[in-house]
């Protein structure tokens, strides 16, 4: 992508983010968002199909760059937290930093996508860490089958996907690591990567 195409698709981004504020993810068009970027709409158009696929894809990039650095995570963490805690938090940072837009997930005809993105990273992060350690599957798993393997992916990618969502929708985001903490208590402890024998303090009592 040359230089000029680079800048026409940053204004994009930049105003489908904030005409998605202001009118709401099922209001976008391309007229809208193009005058808004100060594009035409064949430029438009030579970027994205339409204005929620280019905000999704532009979500998507941000959320793979932020959870890229926690793909190669060891099988222990080297304290007391679990070793998905920052990958937790790094999700939860993206979605805070966008609220007025995630916050729209609910009764939104583009809804589903948004969820999606978020369960897209945090199955990438998951199921890479379990490629990567397949030593942490308990006795009572094996053998993995690939039945076994996709329904825990899913448990798990889609459990932590929906208390994200209910996280982001109420009315305390100040302390993104305790909340993290939260969404991982409620999931099974083999997923953790804590050592041991220390035990994850209760997040009332972290949160004090």
């Amino acid at each position: 992508m040359d230089a000029r195409s680079r800048r026409s698709r940053s204004a994009l981004i930049d105003a489908v983010y904030r005409l998605c504020v202001e009118k709401g993810i099922d209001h976008l068009t391309v007229t809208d968002v193009a005058a808004e970027a100060g594009v035409s709409r064949d430029t438009f158009y030579r970027h994205s199909a339409d204005p929620v696929e280019l905000l999704c894809a532009a979500l998507q990039e941000e959320l793979t760059d932020s959870v890229s650095a926690y793909l190669a995570m060891p099988v222990i963490g080297d304290d007391e937290d679990s070793v998905f805690l920052a990958p937790a938090a790094a999700v939860m940072d993206h979605m805070r930093n966008h609220t007025a837009i995630y916050r729209q997930a609910p009764g939104s005809k583009s809804g589903a996508r948004l969820t999606a993105i978020i369960e897209a990273a945090a199955r990438q992060v998951i199921e890479t860490h379990l490629d990567n350690h397949p030593e942490i599957v308990p006795d009572a798993l094996q053998p993995m089958t690939d039945v076994v393997r996709q329904m825990s992916l899913a448990y798990a990618s889609s459990g932590a996907t929906a208390a994200f969502f209910s996280w982001i929708n109420g009315d305390d985001l100040t302390d993104v690591r305790h909340y993290a903490q939260v969404v991982l208590l409620s999931g099974p402890e083999w997923w953790l990567g804590l050592p041991e024998p220390v035990a994850v303090p209760h997040p009332r009592e972290a949160h004090s």
